[in-house]
C-alpha cells in the first residue's frame, strides 16, 4: 500500500510541476524588414481619376531614406493588360510622390522598386480605387 501512496504521490508531483512550468517561447527567427514603406493618397481615399500617390520611405530603425530611385508599377489584377509605371520625384523627409490616373475602379496592386547604393528592395501593396 505505501508503495502505491508513493508512486501516487510521484506522479501527482510530477504532473503539477509540469502544468507549472511555462513552455519556452520560440526565439523570433524574423529579422526586421531593411524598408518600411507607408502609402498615402490625395485625394483620400483614392478614386478613378487623377491621384497623386505618396510614399514615405524609412529604413528598419526609422530612418528616412533620401535619394533613391523609386520606381512604381501599377496593375489592375481583375483586368488583364490594364496597368502603368514611373518613377517617382523625391520630395523631402524620405517621401516620394508619383502622379497616376486610374481608369477603373478596384483593387490594384502597386509594385515599389527602391534602390539605393546596396538596397535593391521590391514590395507589392494594395491600392483600392473607389
Amino acid at each position: 500500500m505505501r508503495k502505491v501512496v508513493f508512486f501516487s504521490v510521484m506522479v501527482l508531483t510530477s504532473v503539477l510541476l509540469a502544468a507549472c512550468g511555462g513552455a519556452a517561447e520560440p526565439a523570433d527567427t524574423t529579422s526586421p524588414q531593411p524598408v518600411n514603406i507607408v502609402l498615402s493618397t490625395n485625394p483620400n481615399p483614392a478614386a478613378v481619376g487623377d491621384v497623386e500617390i505618396m510614399f514615405t520611405i524609412t529604413d528598419a530603425n526609422g530612418n528616412p531614406i533620401e535619394g533613391a530611385k523609386v520606381d512604381v508599377n501599377a496593375e489592375h489584377p481583375a483586368m488583364a493588360g490594364m496597368g502603368m509605371s514611373g518613377q517617382a520625384t523625391e520630395q523631402s523627409g524620405g517621401t516620394y510622390s508619383i502622379k497616376a490616373n486610374f481608369s477603373d475602379s478596384g483593387d490594384w496592386k502597386l509594385t515599389v522598386y527602391v534602390r539605393k547604393d546596396d538596397l535593391d528592395y521590391k514590395e507589392d501593396i494594395e491600392l483600392k480605387i473607389q
